[in-house]
């Protein structure tokens, strides 16, 4: 398991400049349209999630082929894993939901590997 890399105050900064140019950008393209502004969001947070999680099809057959190669247990307390309400856990978040990098965990393994993360 990898830590997923954190930002520098440099680079913090490059994030938040290229934030503010492109909501600047999403205003100007919206002008005083609300409900397109929210669209536009919408579109580019959708976008963006796939960038690094994939589409949900993709992720649906890629939690269906790991579930199988690993027989049908979570990786993690090897018990068998229920029909629903199963996580994809990616080993290196960088490298996104592809195989080889993800493994299918039970709820309350993930929940537990979420909380030794730090994550709430």
């Amino acid at each position: 398991m990898t830590i997923n890399r954190t930002l520098d105050e440099a680079e913090l900064a490059v994030a938040r400049t290229l934030l503010a140019e492109f909501r600047a950008r999403i205003d100007e393209a919206a002008g005083e349209d609300e409900r397109l502004r929210f669209a536009l969001n919408r579109k580019i947070y959708k976008e963006l999630t796939y960038d690094e999680r994939g589409k949900p099809n993709a992720r649906q057959s890629l939690k269906a082929r790991t579930a199988k190669a690993q027989n049908g247990q979570c990786a993690k307390c090897a018990k068998p894993l229920p029909e629903h309400d199963t996580v994809l856990d990616r080993l290196a978040a960088e490298k996104g939901d592809v195989d080889g990098n993800v493994r299918v965990l039970c709820r309350p393994c993930d929940l537990t590997i979420q909380r030794e993360r730090g994550y709430a």
